[in-house]
């Protein structure tokens, strides 16, 4: 125990003695003095189940003093509450190493090395101590059991004598101080000092003699108490009366217990200033012993000596602890009051830990205990004993990883192949690759790794051959398939590799790119050339040509200079043996692609999705796909590309992050001049608008000029490309700050204007100097410039639609973005309304 551990286990005796003394006080202030203010609120301040535990063992109920101590009314929880929730927050605390042990005995395999466990560093406590917590109630003696025979009559014990025969009676007669019953008719009896057989023996030769055709029957009345002294390091030294079927151990509970500095192994009796006997409670702790427990009788003094010398016990065994040595000389004997040695206990490298007395430092001293010398070592006093545990590292095993039905470890043998672990391709799972495994194997002077390939086909095929490998102990074999990448199951060899590699040593890793099924970084195994590098990467793909490739080395000259090499394999006829930091690159058939495709819908005679080559344009496939109906309306088009919906899909990110700070920043400033802050419905609202907003990526196209002039306007076409387009739409669209947004049908004699005032006019805050239109195709004219909007020749066309913006410069941010957002919702409303039409 160290110093710090010392002075808070003397902090808790010291609290326990003052509680103790507190409740010892009211529960008979004839013993002692009236607590002090300064106790009563030491006991208050201690939680209910601690005060119920300390009040049932002094044998008080703590509702005949709520006076005294103060209404508990307003305690989280009740006592029995408080201790169900504490039994429920011990359940794992309770668990025995034997438990923990046994549950880790299935935890999932590992080859890593570890390291000693924490347990050595736990603050140990005295053994032993911990007992006196259960209170004195719970060793008071039963007053209504039956009298032992042996039992010595004294002064004040009380006898029940019923006569019989020829006549009957019950006479209830008690021991006067002269030790004397008066028997009615028979006159003084001394029965003092006699046992209580020899008492009822006597009473009934008595009754016999002098009462003739009666007889007796004695059993006991009301015993009589004793006052002993229970003196020495104990919580409450003083005088008690306790009863005469009392013992030492009674005593000792009565008076709260002895201190963390008091023996429990020499608990002295004392009568008539001799010692009479002597108690251990280890005998009582350890092996339920009473026979020393000697019954007390008045006047006798229990005193309780200092503690002897002590030994502590950590780490693998039952009862980590401190012990007060009494007859115990060596370490195994010490180690049995700690109740042995766990299974998990690894002897041969135990120690001690002692004070040297000439410096005063503490010094180390090995200690094997798997010998005779070792469990005989002399023990001195304030040593603790370390017993370590063995470590998680398995020897002699094989262990097996990967895509295999049942992974794990295996008992290994000196004969031991990868077939008598793997027996057949049944013990894999699904759609394995049985072309390569790997073997990780260590070095046994080194503790380097090193690493094998080998086929578990041919080891199938041939289980006699060189191709069915001999496994060495803590091998360990992964399997793969062709379905998940490889890297996860080896990173950790990759990067124990690459830990190993040293100026005189280059990491034993090289890369595989290219048309192979999984591209990327694997270890360099022993002799792998080229094909065994492409079975270790999966095997080629369809894209790969298979007969060419290329390995790009980096090699030192002698003054370590990179030298760059580039070596052409014909794959039909090299297979070279690779090495470190080699790049193995196949090559792919030329102009190999991903299949691309289109979508086309809407008025097209066969619409649906086209596959497309390199260099396809829009008018082939519009060929392929039979052309147009005669409905369609190619002048309101949608031709849209996936690389700008995703662009657009990020600009409307981006755009909701700068309204919200937007409003934000406008909130913050408007409350600090005291105008009114966005309401978070409307901050929601403009939100929602953006969110709704679907990303079209629209390209805009002039469908019926392309179609008209091919030559010069058609264009290439991209994977995932999508052309709608819609039927003829006779209406036209008014969106933006007018009184009623909505669609009217298509009149050639209308202008612009005309459709505004048929919505309804434009809003206080239309911005009319700016009204544009956008045209069915995409494009956008803004009226007041433009020499169309002028001229009469030119007017609006079915499919348009005519945006009325806000004024900026006359409303807030909030309107801004709340407009902006809902006319950008509304126009996308429109563009899904005409590729449904």
């Amino acid at each position: 125990m160290n110093i710090r551990s010392f002075y808070r286990a003397s902090l808790r005796s010291l609290m326990a003695l003052t509680c103790s003394t507190l409740m010892l006080a009211v529960a008979a202030p004839s013993y002692s003095q009236t607590p002090s203010p300064a106790q009563i609120e030491q006991f208050k301040r201690m939680s209910p189940a601690q005060q119920e535990a300390l009040a049932r063992s002094m044998g008080i109920n703590l509702s005949d003093y709520t006076g005294l101590l103060g209404n508990s009314s307003d305690t989280a929880a009740t006592p029995e509450q408080d201790e169900v929730s504490g039994n429920r927050r011990q359940i794992d605390a309770d668990k025995s190493e034997l438990e923990i042990t046994a549950r880790e005995a299935v935890d999932d395999l590992s080859l890593e090395e570890d390291k000693e466990t924490d347990s050595l560093k736990e603050n140990l406590e005295l053994f032993g101590y911990d007992i006196f917590q259960f209170g004195a109630d719970s060793f008071t003696p039963a007053s209504n059991i039956p009298i032992p025979a042996n039992y010595v009559m004294g002064p004040g014990d009380s006898l029940i004598i019923q006569l019989y025969g020829k006549e009957n009676s019950t006479h209830n007669l008690t021991l006067d101080r002269d030790g004397q019953v008066m028997f009615p008719n028979i006159g003084p009896i001394a029965l003092a000092g006699m046992s209580f057989s020899r008492v009822s023996e006597k009473i009934d030769e008595i009754v016999s003699q002098q009462m003739i055709g009666v007889k007796s029957s004695v059993s006991m009345g009301t015993l009589r108490t004793v006052r002993i002294f229970v003196l020495g390091d104990v919580n409450i030294p003083g005088s008690y009366v306790v009863g005469s079927l009392s013992t030492m151990t009674n005593a000792i509970f009565a008076s709260g217990g002895i201190t963390k500095i008091g023996s429990l192994r020499n608990i002295q009796l004392k009568r008539q200033g001799k010692v009479i006997t002597t108690l251990d409670l280890y005998d009582l702790l350890l092996k339920g012993d009473t026979r020393n427990d000697s019954r007390l009788l008045p006047g006798d003094v229990i005193f309780v000596p200092p503690i002897g010398k002590t030994a502590g016990v950590a780490g693998d065994v039952k009862r980590p602890a401190i012990y007060e040595l009494r007859n115990e000389k060596n370490v195994e004997e010490v180690i049995k009051l700690a109740g042995g040695l766990l299974p998990t206990a690894y002897v041969p490298a135990s120690r001690i830990e002692r004070i040297l007395t000439e410096s005063g430092e503490k010094t180390l001293v090995n200690l094997d205990l798997s010998t005779t010398n070792g469990k005989r070592f002399k023990v001195k006093d304030a040593d603790v004993i370390q017993i370590f545990s063995t470590l998680d590292t398995m020897r002699d095993i094989v262990k097996l990883d990967g895509h295999v039905k049942r992974p794990g470890g295996f008992a290994w043998r000196a004969d031991i192949r990868f077939t008598d672990i793997v027996t057949n391709v049944d013990d894999l799972l699904a759609n394995p690759d049985i072309d390569v495994a790997v073997i990780q194997r260590e070095h046994k002077q080194t503790r380097k790794i090193d690493i094998l390939t080998f086929s578990p086909r041919l080891a199938f095929a041939n289980p006699n051959s060189e191709n069915n490998p001999l496994l060495e102990s803590r091998d360990t074999i992964t399997l793969f398939n062709y379905e998940s990448d490889r890297s996860g199951l080896l990173t950790d060899i990759i990067q124990r590799l690459a830990t190993q590699a040293s100026i005189f040593e280059r990491a034993q890793i090289i890369s595989i790119t290219g048309s192979v099924r999984f591209p990327g970084t694997y270890p360099l195994a022993r002799n792998m050339d080229m094909q065994d590098a492409i079975f270790f990467a999966g095997g080629l793909t369809e894209s790969a040509m298979g007969t060419s490739g290329e390995i790009t080395r980096y090699d030192l000259n002698e003054e370590r200079s990179t030298i760059v090499m580039h070596i052409d394999l014909d794959m039909q006829i090299d297979n070279p043996v690779l090495q470190a930091g080699d790049t193995l690159r196949l090559k792919q058939i030329p102009l190999w692609q991903q299949k691309e495709s289109i979508t086309l819908e809407g008025e097209v005679v066969h619409p649906g999705s086209y596959s497309i080559l390199p260099g396809e344009t829009l008018m082939d496939v519009l060929h392929r796909a039979g052309g147009l109906t005669p409905h369609a309306y190619p002048e309101g088009a949608i031709f849209s590309r996936m690389e700008l919906r995703k662009l657009e899909q990020e600009r409307l990110e981006d755009l909701k992050d700068v309204i919200a700070a937007d409003i934000a920043a406008s909130n913050i400033q408007e409350s600090s001049i005291k105008k009114k802050v966005v309401d978070a419905e409307d901050t929601d609202q403009i939100l929602e608008n953006i969110d709704r907003i679907e990303a079209v990526g629209r390209m805009v196209i002039d469908l019926p000029a392309i179609i008209k002039t091919p030559a010069t306007l058609d264009f290439q076409l991209e994977g995932g490309d999508m052309l709608r387009v819609p039927r003829f739409k006779p209406s036209v669209t008014v969106v933006g700050e007018i009184q009623f947004p909505t669609s009217h049908f298509y009149d050639q004699k209308l202008s612009a204007t005309d459709y505004i005032d048929r919505s309804g006019g434009t809003k206080p805050n239309a911005d009319k100097k700016r009204i544009y239109i956008v045209k069915a195709n995409g494009r956008v004219f803004l009226p007041t410039k433009s020499a169309w909007f002028r001229s009469k020749g030119r007017q609006l066309d079915p499919g348009d639609t005519i945006v009325v913006p806000i004024d900026t410069d006359r409303v807030d941010k909030l309107t801004v973005w709340s407009s902006v957002t809902e006319m950008m919702y509304q126009a996308a409303l429109g563009i899904a309304a005409i590729g449904k039409l």
